[in-house]
């Protein structure tokens, strides 16, 4: 069960901000119980929530790279300056938004795409602190054949263009 999906982009944190960033996730520990989606246990006695992916306590994360890759995002701290960047993520979806959105202050103007398993397309836009989302949809043109015969002189007639403009100097 779950759904699907495929994340791919670059998102970045300064350095700075890392500490302002971690802040801001572990807000989200006090959050509504039933925002969290991932799972509860304990019943009526002492009912506890958790987001998914995540452990039921948020603070056992040491900081925002933790947070990033315990939601199954490829993240990397960047040697030349110390920015965390989260790249990409294959996975079902859990709760990846909420995140995302406390984080958004802090993640620099960038995009990120998604695709899902059954070929939904979207976009998270981080802008001046905020975070959007864009909903689309791939088109193609018309088909045209490939025929081998025309691959091999479309190389040839570009090799040839290369070899005739070193040819005159």
């Amino acid at each position: 069960m779950g759904y699907y999906v495929s994340g791919n982009g670059s998102l970045r944190i300064k350095a700075e901000n890392l500490g302002k960033a971690y802040e801001a996730l572990m807000a989200l520990q006090d959050a509504p119980p039933k925002a969290k989606r991932g799972g509860s246990s304990g019943g009526d006695q002492a009912p506890r929530f958790w987001y998914s992916w995540m452990p039921e306590d948020l603070r056992t994360l040491p900081d925002t790279k933790a947070v990033f890759a315990e939601l199954g995002f490829e993240t990397i701290i960047d040697d030349r300056n110390g920015d965390l960047v989260i790249t990409c993520y294959e996975n079902k979806t859990g709760q990846e938004e909420v995140f995302f959105a406390a984080a958004a202050p802090f993640i620099e103007d960038d995009e990120y795409e998604w695709t899902g398993e059954d070929n939904d397309f979207w976009m998270w836009k981080f802008e001046d602190g905020r975070m959007f989302v864009r909903y689309g949809k791939r088109e193609y043109g018309e088909r045209e054949e490939i025929v081998l015969a025309d691959l091999h002189r479309q190389q040839i007639e570009m090799v040839e263009r290369i070899e005739a403009v070193y040819a005159k100097k």
